[in-house]
């Protein structure tokens, strides 16, 4: 449940957060991996063209959860989330480095306050680009 919870943080941000000055995504499928899992993503050119129109200052607030992009070149992307909800509270930064443009490099570090349980974890994580055609595995994680 873990991974599926930093998989869909992590495919948001890197498949959400590109503007045309920024960090293109190549639709396709891409691989991510973390601490030994490797989950596929397939990112649409739909997907790939709306992530284009999103630059720094962007913000969104979907589910109680407001993610806002502070930082936006053609190498680095870092957003913020910060989700207030009656009985927990999460604040997420995550730094995209463009590594070329086959591969993107990601930290994330999380602090979790649920019902006064407190957690904070980081990650690092490596998304590498697959090929155009997206395979039946990462097909279940298309971005529409």
């Amino acid at each position: 449940m873990k991974y599926v919870k930093l998989a869909a943080i992590l495919a948001f941000t890197l498949a959400a957060s590109h503007s045309a000055m920024a960090l293109d995504i190549q639709p396709g499928e891409w691989v991510m991996e973390s601490q030994g899992t490797a989950i596929h993503m397939c990112y649409t050119e739909k997907m790939a063209e709306d992530s284009k129109k999103i630059a720094k200052g962007f913000e969104t607030t979907a589910e109680g959860c407001t993610t806002k992009f502070t930082e936006s070149t053609d190498t680095l992307l870092v957003n913020e989330t910060t989700c207030n909800k009656p009985d927990s509270k999460m604040h997420t930064v995550v730094e995209t480095k463009k590594i070329s443009d086959t591969e993107f490099h990601m930290s994330m570090k999380m602090d979790l306050d649920n019902g006064g349980q407190k957690m904070s974890t980081s990650s690092e994580t490596v998304q590498k680009f697959v090929g155009k055609e997206c395979s039946e595995a990462s097909k279940g994680k298309a971005q529409k």
